[in-house]
């Protein structure tokens, strides 16, 4: 007796899309050689305790504006992005202003990804 192998056909998955945030990380890697070397507080000034207090103020009033956006149905990232920059500026731990300018860079990505997305 004799055997066939049947043959397999193997059907080639498509190739993945490479992630658009690879390509916008990598934009804000080459711009960021711009800044590097330089070292400096976050909240800078000559009192940065009243400098906290505006953006404290800031974030609030960009929150209060993201939200009622969000609500009508006509957001921005322009409210979304001030609110967590003000947040983040606001804040008096170093985990914190790490945390929140980590949320910031994310919206920046984000809204650069919104932004390809919409071009012609």
């Amino acid at each position: 007796m004799t055997e066939t192998t049947a043959k397999k056909t193997t059907t080639k998955r498509p190739a993945r899309r490479p992630d658009p945030a690879t390509a916008v990380l990598a934009e804000v890697k080459a711009a960021r050689k711009a800044y590097s070397g330089q070292s400096m507080p976050v909240a800078g000034g000559h009192n940065p305790l009243k400098g906290r207090e505006h953006h404290e103020r800031e974030a609030n009033r960009w929150m209060a504006a993201d939200t009622a956006r969000k609500f009508d149905g006509v957001p921005g990232w322009d409210s979304a992005v001030l609110a967590q920059a003000y947040r983040t500026l606001a804040e008096c731990e170093p985990e914190h202003v790490r945390a929140g300018l980590i949320r910031l860079a994310a919206l920046a990505v984000s809204a650069v990804e919104s932004l390809d997305r919409e071009a012609p």
